[in-house]
């Protein structure tokens, strides 16, 4: 662990160690049988199943809900999973969240080690709704620390990525009013007068690589200029959700876009 905080080339090496702790966090997850559960998803998924060490380091956990258990006994057991020691990491988890729409759980991890005895990560899960495509399980993409590990290089269960990039979207686009209904040129309107913390972007990734804010806009308008092409039955649902969320209409979305996904991978 202090081997890859000192070669991560971060300015705080806490960032480092904290992306070694995640990785047996998770694996705490999978030997408790927790993991089956949910669906990994967010900027430490991408890291640690798509890009990985070329993709910049993150800090917390995102899972969405994905069992057919009641989702409280799940989230009794990711309670139990983090109130116990792993592979000598002990972990603390004695206060955590479940909004009162039933929408979201989380809350702050707290764990020591024999070089770090006030460590901590943010943990949600999301219960709003089940994945639309496929949960698929991913290998670990293998980082130098690997080798190191008191375990092999293992799967975990997770959205797609464009899933994943999809609520990322929505997530960005309701963070100023939760239920504004999604309109392609306010989300590009946003996007450039959003005020960003660049700073603490810029502490997730390696001193050698610089972060370009035109650049990084720039890419995202690119990107996603497909939102200003909407169909007629995405056009629909925003429209809908005006007055109320349409579950048929939304549900034959869902199905075109689980078509529209099998037909690109066929």
């Amino acid at each position: 662990m202090d081997l890859h905080a000192r070669n991560s080339g971060l300015r705080d090496k806490l960032v480092a160690e904290r992306d070694v702790v995640l990785t047996y966090a998770l694996r705490a997850l999978l030997d408790a049988g927790v993991a089956g559960h949910l669906a990994f998803k967010g900027g430490t998924c991408l890291r640690k199943l798509v890009f990985g060490s070329s993709g910049r380091f993150s800090e917390d956990l995102d899972f969405t809900l994905d069992s057919d258990r009641p989702e409280d006994d799940v989230l009794t057991e990711i309670v139990e999973v983090f109130n116990g020691e792993h592979h000598g990491i002990t972990f603390i988890f004695d206060e955590y969240y479940q909004t009162d729409d039933d929408t979201s759980f989380g809350g702050d991890v707290q764990y020591r080690h024999s070089w770090n005895d006030a460590g901590r990560f943010r943990l949600q899960v999301s219960l709003r709704e089940r994945p639309t495509l496929a949960v698929v399980s991913r290998a670990m993409q293998h980082q130098a620390y690997f080798n190191h590990l008191e375990f092999e290089r293992f799967h975990v269960r997770s959205l797609e990525p464009i899933e994943m990039i999809a609520e990322k979207v929505r997530a960005a686009f309701q963070r100023a009013k939760v239920r504004d209904p999604f309109e392609p040129e306010v989300f590009f309107t946003k996007l450039r007068s959003g005020v960003y913390d660049w700073a603490d972007i810029q502490r997730l990734v390696r001193t050698s690589e610089r972060i370009e804010p035109d650049e990084i806009l720039a890419s995202v308008e690119g990107h996603f200029a497909a939102f200003r092409q909407l169909t007629e039955l995405e056009q629909r649902v925003i429209a809908d959700a005006k007055s109320g969320w349409n579950e048929p209409l939304a549900e034959r979305l869902r199905s075109e876009i689980r078509e529209l996904a099998a037909r690109e991978a066929s």
